[in-house]
């Protein structure tokens, strides 16, 4: 009996024991709460970021003036970047000598009433950093924006499979991914005004639908029923067939 008695609290203890054990290797996993361990993963998401593109307005020595190339130029620039009446731009100027800096105001002056001219507003920025660009010429900044794709599997990053060499892959991607491609990334910013609707036309298209007509415009009665013509088949070999 005394040996039973001792057998059971050798048991308890060892039981006990190895439960404090698992206790302990649980504690060591505290930091992971239930609500992180069911967050799930945000999904992919294009990034629109606006990035600065230059022109260079090239002056000839000792001219104050654009020319006519140099002006060309710059209107295609300003006309590539799609910039909308009302956008800013900026204009920088060389770092020269004190002896200079009166041709340069003027060349600035220059450049900013032809931009201006289209209805942009001109930010004059510090001049650049000595060496950075050309003492004759006059850099144009616009900004762009640029659509960023997110990171895709077998797309922009290599693919990973798991234990069971299953590929681990992000539910959305690839419509992201078209997304970006399709659409102008000044779309994914902000929407384009709607142009003023057709009343009338719209009046239109709603009292034909109520009365069931089809085709186009004064074409057939109201509930007149569609006509499908068959297709004529022939040999294929441009005379009739047979």
């Amino acid at each position: 009996m005394i040996r039973t008695v001792r057998l059971s609290a050798c048991l308890r203890h060892a039981t006990a024991m190895a439960a404090l054990a698992f206790l302990g290797a649980c504690n060591s996993h505290a930091e992971l709460s239930y609500a992180q361990w069911k967050q799930m993963q945000p999904p992919p998401a294009l990034e629109v970021k606006r990035t600065p593109v230059a022109h260079s307005v090239n002056f000839g020595p000792g001219e104050v003036s654009v020319s006519s190339t140099e002006s060309t130029a710059l209107s295609e620039f300003l006309a590539a970047q799609e910039l909308a009446p009302g956008e800013q731009v900026k204009v920088e100027a060389p770092s020269v000598a004190p002896a200079d800096t009166d041709r340069i105001a003027r060349r600035v002056e220059a450049v900013r009433n032809q931009i201006e001219a289209k209805g942009m507003p001109v930010e004059i920025v510090p001049p650049a950093a000595p060496g950075a660009m050309g003492a004759d010429q006059i850099h144009v900044i616009a900004s762009r924006d640029t659509a960023v794709n997110p990171d895709c599997p077998g797309y922009n990053e290599p693919v990973v499979y798991d234990r069971f060499s299953r590929p681990n892959v992000k539910m959305g991607c690839s419509n992201e991914i078209n997304l970006g491609l399709m659409a102008d990334p000044r779309d994914l910013v902000h929407g384009r005004p709607l142009a003023p609707a057709d009343a009338e036309q719209t009046g239109v298209a709603i009292q034909r639908y109520r009365t069931g007509a089809t085709g186009s415009q004064g074409q057939g009665a109201p509930g007149s029923p569609i006509t499908v013509v068959p297709m004529a088949t022939g040999s294929g070999s441009g005379g009739s067939g047979q």
